[in-house]
């Protein structure tokens, strides 16, 4: 029997279609490649599906390295230059057995090697290719640079010798805490005594180090030289940005100072490199939600709005909706502020307010390109508004977000930008509304049973299984690893797009929308509850 290629295993899990395997196949005869490798530079698939679809072709396990610690015994079995060479990563060691991490199961000539030289069995995992060379680079460094302890080093030093701390070292080593522990900001605050610096991770202020105030301005110093910032100026603020490399990856950071009452604060934001975007089927929704969202995607016109405050992965959302959508049979362009992702087979523009290339001139210039799809970053202004629903009128599928605190409140939002109400529900296909909760760290979250505190604000029966955050060094003691989508789903029914018409109040049409079935923010966070993947008091904390 003929072994299954990979795009069929593809295929199965609908990730590809024959539109997406045809194209490869004639990419194939021009460039002898490996139709996988073709499916992944067009953009057609995603190094984890690929690596998903390579797992269930060897028949072995996948393994998602996002939040991975690395295990001492196991990297201690093969030398980081092997590891390098060949794109595997040691993962653990049971019963004399070592977990390899690898994108190629099927070489045995390094297989067979690594047994040699670990003098174990090996049993294959498969991960992303990208996710493989990044942990073989920080775990193997961290083995041998303990970056927390050389941090306390350092500040145990300050307590009695601020002036002989080697600051620049110490900026570097915080930096490089910061990426390790999946930060986005890091702020250093002064105050009376000490200087505080605080991480934010998925979202929340945590404080990580002191040092004596003393040693402060020559922090702040040391980090406005490499921002290009005037040393100075104390009083006013200022913004900067640093180039930051770190194992082989490059990382931009924007740098922010502000006077308060003991001297400068600053905040460094750290933005790293994107990662794959999402499918709508891992985005957080429900089965019948996906199969929704996936056929108003296909349809050939109209408006389709993801709206959330600042931060809630609106972006996220609309790069996942652009992959339903077939790049090879429509011609889809984007203007976005900046671009987060790049599709190869999209035509993608970025904002350039400088040279007048905003987001409503980008929709004027899109309609003389024959467009079938049109995704604006953010409908900020009436302009762009009125353009967005303008081209979803005639002929063309545009996908936008808008600032709104749920699905209801976008047809406000829009009406405050000057839209009038016809146009908006002649337009308007759904809106998606939503958040992001911290997900429970499956490796330490606690279960419980549910009391009346739970009952009174959710709903939830006293006595019901439900899980807390706890604590544990693979989450930093946070108790959360990583962030997810609580959604919901207005559909724009014709009862709705009536209510819309004559200017329905916006609590009008969310009942409106509850009663065709629409599951609220509210609804979707107890879900997500009752399933064990984030806490009530993270739901509390978001969804009050």
């Amino acid at each position: 029997m003929e072994k299954k290629r990979i795009g069929d295993f593809l295929k199965d899990e609908g990730v590809i279609g024959d539109r997406e395997i045809g194209l490869a196949l004639l990419e194939q005869k021009a460039t002898r490649e490996r139709v996988g490798d073709i499916l992944l530079r067009l953009g057609l698939v995603t190094q984890t599906e690929l690596a998903q679809a390579l797992a269930k072709q060897f028949d072995i396990s996948y393994i998602d390295l996002k939040h991975f610690t690395g295990q001492k015994e196991a990297l201690s079995s093969l030398p980081v230059q092997f590891a390098r060479e060949n794109s595997v990563l040691p993962i653990a060691v049971e019963d004399g057995t070592l977990s390899l991490a690898t994108c190629e199961p099927d070489n045995s000539k390094v297989i067979d090697l690594a047994a040699r030289i670990s003098k174990k069995r090996i049993r294959c995992v498969t991960a992303s290719p990208t996710q493989i060379q990044k942990h073989i680079e920080k775990d193997y460094y961290l083995l041998e640079h303990p970056i927390e302890e050389e941090i306390n080093q350092q500040l145990e030093h300050a307590k009695y010798n601020p002036q002989d701390v080697d600051t620049e070292k110490l900026v570097r080593l915080i930096i490089m805490s910061a990426i390790n522990s999946r930060v986005t900001d890091i702020h250093i605050t002064p105050t009376s005594k000490t200087t505080q610096i605080h991480y934010r991770i998925d979202g929340i202020l945590y404080p990580f180090y002191t040092f004596p105030v003393e040693l402060h301005p020559r922090v702040i110093s040391t980090i406005k030289v490499k921002s290009d910032m005037d040393i100075s100026e104390q009083r006013k603020p200022q913004d900067g940005r640093l180039s930051f490399d770190f194992l082989n990856e490059n990382f931009d950071i924007r740098v922010s100072t502000l006077r308060v009452a003991h001297g400068e604060n600053m905040v460094m934001r750290i933005l790293a490199s994107t990662e794959e975007p999402y499918s709508i089927r891992n985005l957080g929704f429900e089965e019948d939600d996906i199969l929704r969202v996936k056929d108003l995607l296909h349809k050939p016109y109209g408006m389709i709005l993801v709206a959330g405050p600042t931060g809630s992965g609106k972006t996220t959302t609309l790069y996942a909706a652009l992959r339903e959508i077939s790049a090879i049979e429509k011609n889809i362009l984007t203007v976005e502020d900046p671009i987060e992702y790049q599709f190869p087979l999209i035509r993608q523009t970025q904002v350039n307010e400088k040279a007048g290339y905003v987001f409503s001139s980008a929709v004027r210039a899109f309609l003389r390109q024959d467009p079938d799809v049109i995704l604006i970053g953010e409908i900020r202004d009436g302009d762009t508004a009125a353009m967005g629903l303008r081209a979803s009128q005639t002929g063309h599928l545009v996908l936008s977000t808008v600032h709104a605190n749920d699905s209801s409140g976008a047809v406000p939002r829009l009406k405050d930008l000057g839209m009038q109400d016809f146009m908006i529900s002649s337009s308007l296909l759904c809106v998606i509304a939503q958040r992001l909760v911290r997900a429970l760290c499956p490796y330490c979250k606690r279960a419980y049973e549910s009391g009346e505190q739970e009952h009174q604000v959710f709903g939830i029966q006293p006595g019901t299984t439900l899980y807390a955050a706890v604590g544990c060094p693979r989450c930093i003691k946070t108790g959360y690893l990583g962030r997810m989508m609580v959604g919901e789903l207005l559909v724009v029914s014709k009862d709705i797009e009536r209510l819309i018409s004559v200017g329905a109040h916006p609590f009008e049409i969310k009942e409106k929308a509850i009663e065709e079935g629409m599951v609220t923010l509210r609804g979707d966070g107890v879900r997500k509850i009752l399933a064990g993947k984030t806490s009530f008091a993270e739901a509390l904390r978001v969804l009050r």
